[in-house]
């Protein structure tokens, strides 16, 4: 049985490059499974919305709100809490 491979048009391959040079300046953040804490995706830092995942490890099946996974809040945290110590 033969299997037809589709390739890329030369548009798509130019606007995936784009897409790929615009990312560079992001900061990524790890997207965990709330269940087993494995990787799931990585989201960039001008992410919004929510994102429906499934887990390859647990098969778990969640929706991600990426306002609940902002490092903004983590940093403020962190250093309160060096202040604080």
């Amino acid at each position: 049985m033969a299997y037809y491979m589709r390739t890329a048009s030369e548009e798509v391959r130019r606007r995936a490059e784009l897409s790929r040079k615009e990312a560079e300046g992001y900061i990524e953040r790890e997207l965990r499974c709330p269940v087993c804490d494995f990787i799931v995706g990585v989201a960039y830092s001008d992410s919004s919305g929510h994102l429906k995942i499934k887990c390859q490890k647990c098969k778990n099946i969640s929706v991600l709100n990426f306002a609940y996974f902002c490092r903004r809040k983590y940093k403020q945290r962190y250093r309160l809490t060096k202040i604080n110590s």
